[in-house]
């Protein structure tokens, strides 16, 4: 804000800050609207709040699992019909279907490889009986 009061230039406050241009002038608009007060102490969100709680997240997995066990894909707007026609909501974007499968297989893949090692354990241990 001092840069703005100094007549500095955009291109110039971001530079001397090391942000972006875009971030400049949401930091001058965000001011300019709310304030020094509560520009300072107000706290900012990003985007929508998610929808899904974590009870549909939980059902969204296994309904997923299932699909998967049977051989079926699933396309991730077929998911998001599903959700509202279940009536969890009354609308969902693809890419906060997409954010809730992504998280779940990271925390698969965190823990496959300690299954993995207490499956392999036994039969490494076998191969080195047999020889």
């Amino acid at each position: 804000m001092q840069h703005w009061q100094a007549n500095l230039s955009v291109q110039d406050s971001a530079e001397l800050l090391h942000l972006s241009i875009h971030r400049v002038y949401s930091m001058r608009r965000a001011y300019g609207e709310d304030g020094f007060q509560n520009y300072l102490h107000a706290i900012r969100r990003c985007g929508a709040p998610n929808k899904l709680t974590p009870k549909m997240e939980t059902q969204l997995r296994r309904f997923t699992e299932r699909a998967t066990a049977k051989g079926k894909r699933v396309t991730l707007t077929a998911l998001a019909k599903r959700v509202v026609e279940l009536g969890y909501v009354d609308s969902i974007c693809t890419v906060t279907i997409h954010k809730v499968l992504k998280q779940a297989r990271a925390t698969a893949r965190a823990a496959a490889p300690q299954a993995s090692r207490l499956l392999l354990h036994p039969a490494h241990q076998a191969k080195e009986r047999a020889a």
